[in-house]
């Protein structure tokens, strides 16, 4: 009888094979991931801009009560928390929503009655985590005129188009 075993470069190659189909895997997941970060912030800011518009049904104006800019730094500012908080506490809201899935604070520039009148941009900062939106964009009046580059989100139009031509 023949004792049928593998030799030590038959070895070698099937472990080679296995480590380059596994890094092809990887590779290929990141960018799967990657999707699937944004799908869940463009799912998380749906639900947000849905509370904050019943939120404005019931108080008549975008919460919180006065004025929110954790858009207005970079990265985003924790006074965020206060438009969660607002939210929570009127029953619209069953959950913390404070950060993006890449950990940062969503930003938020609460424009609903105060100075630019119109437009209240909520997004997030995007896979690479800088405020775009705010700090990169062209302006119109102070206010930046949309998301740009790798951030995602919406404006919040709170105004009569002939008002507030550039939100529109």
């Amino acid at each position: 009888m023949k004792n049928h075993s593998f030799t030590l470069i038959e070895l070698l190659v099937v472990i080679a094979v296995i480590g380059m189909l596994s890094s092809i895997v990887l590779v290929s997941m990141r960018g799967a991931r990657e999707k699937a970060r944004i799908a869940k912030a463009q799912s998380e800011i749906r639900q947000l801009v849905t509370a904050m518009y019943l939120y404005k049904d019931i108080h008549g104006e975008l919460p919180p009560i006065g004025d929110n800019c954790s858009a207005c730094s970079n990265p985003c500012s924790s006074s965020w928390t206060g438009v969660i908080d607002a939210l929570i506490n009127a029953g619209l809201l069953g959950q913390r929503i404070d950060r993006d899935p890449w950990g940062n604070y969503y930003c938020y520039d609460d424009n609903d009655n105060v100075c630019c009148g119109c437009c209240s941009p909520l997004y997030s900062m995007g896979p690479n985590g800088i405020n775009d939106s705010w700090f990169n964009c062209p302006r119109t009046a102070g206010c930046p005129q949309g998301i740009c580059n790798d951030d995602i989100g919406i404006r919040l139009p709170e105004c009569h188009p002939a008002s507030c031509p550039t939100c529109y």
